[in-house]
């Protein structure tokens, strides 16, 4: 049994298996993103899902990977047609997947699945950004981010502000149409933003959920002696009233979290700084580090990276400036100034 995900007309993902676990937990995840478009601008590119009991036959150009994530279990996947615009993709089935579906579904998705999409999104200049973002009607704000930063917790205040959300995690930025479309997989939530989701009601099943989890945590960290992080995944539209997700917007201004500075700082962008740039954004992402270990001794992977920095190079010349935000030193309840900043607009007036 296939399902397929159609994202904007650019991206087919086509999951195909009997296991209901697997489908339940794709729909959750991108359910409420599929949408197809009839003004694409090209045959879509095709990432095919299968989940197996075993890996197929080996052929020249497949990628074969097995890990033992977080000490625990061992997962391995085989990646074929990676040079082409139908990539494939087979997981081992495991047992873990008739007895906790999230633990091995995210593995599949943030380690495996989406890394190649962002690799394949790349050679049709769209970036799929590891940030957050919101939009009005008429103009969408990009919010890349380092880990731990503040995504979720500004998104959030910025839609208690009146806009709408885009996403918490990833942004769907098509840098030839200057669009931005929505891309609202469930949010992560841990024990921190229970309080600080601006607005937001978080029901009893879920808070419960966070903090029994925040629990089973610290016993794994002291066990094992690493750091794990568990969340509570809601989507948006569980604890916000009213319609939650924006529409595909063109994207007008860009804020770049980080954990030091004032609250809001503009930088001009220029020819001697837009490298430097567009490399601080690239060590925020999470799935090129991803990327990086599936092709780890691969030649291929050092062309993709090039075109990483070219499409994020292309995306920051089309602002004159970049701004800089710090969640830490807002008051998050009130961000005016930061509205005021993102209303104001930063592309060039020849993209306007």
């Amino acid at each position: 049994m296939a399902t397929t995900y159609s994202f904007y007309g650019i991206l087919d993902v086509n999951l195909q298996t009997e296991h209901r676990g697997w489908r339940r937990y794709f729909d959750n995840e991108y359910a409420r993103i599929a949408r197809p478009s009839a003004d694409a601008p090209a045959a879509p590119l095709t990432v095919d899902v299968r989940i197996a009991d075993r890996a197929p036959s080996r052929e020249p150009g497949d990628v074969r990977g097995t890990e033992r994530f977080k000490g625990l279990f061992r997962f391995s996947y085989v990646i074929r047609g990676l040079d082409t615009d139908h990539v494939t993709i087979w997981f081992r089935s495991h047992w873990l997947d008739r007895v906790y579906m999230n633990a091995i579904g995210v593995y599949l998705q943030a380690q495996v699945l989406e890394p190649i999409i962002y690799a394949k999104l790349l050679e049709r200049d769209v970036l799929l950004m590891h940030a957050g973002g919101v939009a009005s009607d008429t103009k969408g704000f990009l919010l890349p981010a380092y880990g731990g930063t503040g995504k979720t917790t500004l998104s959030m205040s910025l839609m208690a502000a009146g806009y709408k959300l885009l996403g918490d995690d990833l942004q769907f930025v098509d840098l030839r149409r200057g669009v931005v479309h929505p891309y609202p997989r469930p949010l992560h939530i841990f024990t921190y933003n229970v309080q600080n989701l601006v607005g937001a009601k978080v029901p009893l099943k879920y808070s419960s959920a966070v903090y029994a989890k925040n629990v089973i945590r610290w016993f794994l960290e002291r066990l094992l002696r690493r750091e794990f992080l568990i969340s509570t995944r809601i989507h948006a539209d569980e604890l916000y009233p009213g319609e939650v997700f924006a529409d595909s917007v063109p994207y007008t201004a860009i804020g770049f979290l980080r954990k030091t500075g004032p609250g809001v700082e503009s930088v001009r962008i220029t020819d001697e700084n837009v490298d430097e740039l567009a490399d601080g954004i690239a060590a925020s992402a999470d799935l090129n580090d991803s990327l990086a270990s599936i092709l780890e001794r691969d030649p291929r992977l050092a062309p993709m990276l090039e075109r990483e920095h070219r499409v994020l190079v292309m995306l920051l010349r089309q602002f004159d400036r970049l701004l800089y935000v710090n969640t830490r030193q807002m008051d998050l309840s009130s961000p005016d100034e930061l509205v005021r900043e993102l209303e104001a607009g930063t592309l060039r007036p020849s993209d306007a």
